[in-house]
């Protein structure tokens, strides 16, 4: 997860950059107090590692259409604009360069985008100009300690429901395609649910085995048809077929 906490000043008709902003000088990336931004997990900035943490983000501004920005991640994150800035409290600098739109952004903004699963970027926004970061963190480490942690704190009759939600989440990441098939199989082992069940045939195609991933799905959609509170099954009938329709191509 990343959280950015940020105050939010307006042009007001005033050129940013240059004058309200100076360049080649420590900006607090906002207004008020410094800008901080939370990572959960260690992460990668531009290529560069940065462990779980709460940093102030600072920027320094230069001139030029063709000049990087420097964007700062200082370790104290608690700080009045960037009247107490130490930068030998610098837990990361990275250089990035801006791109500049014809379009006015008013207020300064902050966006996430995720463009991946694992990886994505933020943006600043303010004036003419936009700056991207791009961020990647190792989500299938922090995946997996999330279920074993989900499992052991779990009571017995839930756990079908994490050993399911576990192997989705290695599927949609299309990695640890063995242990994915392992955990729907403890899944549909402890309870049978048109979900894990079409969670189980996704795994089965994804190992190759296509024939095995028909039949669990027909399943599914009997177990689905079966109950007339499973809504998961009402909601993806068409999905489950369209996926039965392509394996058997297969």
């Amino acid at each position: 997860k990343i959280s950015i906490d940020y105050s939010s000043p307006a042009v007001k008709d005033r050129t940013v950059w240059g004058e309200v902003v100076p360049y080649d000088a420590i900006w607090r990336a906002g207004a008020n107090k410094a800008t901080t931004i939370e990572f959960t997990t260690d992460v990668s900035l531009e290529g560069k590692p940065l462990p779980a943490g709460k940093y102030a983000f600072f920027a320094i501004p230069k001139a030029g259409d063709d000049a990087k920005w420097t964007v700062v991640f200082n370790k104290v994150s608690d700080q009045w604009g960037a009247y107490q800035y130490d930068e030998a409290k610098d837990a990361l600098r990275v250089d990035v360069k801006p791109q500049f739109k014809k379009v006015n952004q008013e207020r300064l903004t902050y966006t996430l985008h995720d463009q991946t699963a694992d990886k994505g970027y933020f943006k600043m926004a303010w004036g003419k100009a936009r700056l991207y970061v791009r961020f990647k963190v190792d989500v299938l480490e922090a995946g997996l300690a999330n279920v074993d942690k989900a499992l052991e704190e779990a009571k017995d009759e839930d756990k079908w429901a994490i050993y399911a939600n576990g192997a989705s989440f290695l599927l949609d990441l299309e990695k640890e395609t063995k242990q994915a098939m392992e955990w729907a199989d403890k899944s549909t082992s402890l309870r049978e649910h048109s979900w894990n069940l079409f969670v189980k045939a996704q795994a089965q195609a994804a190992s190759g085995d296509y024939s095995g991933a028909v039949a669990t799905a027909a399943k599914s959609a009997e177990v689905g048809m079966a109950n007339e509170d499973d809504h998961y099954y009402e909601n993806s009938k068409a999905e489950i077929e369209k996926a039965v329709a392509e394996w058997k191509t297969k």
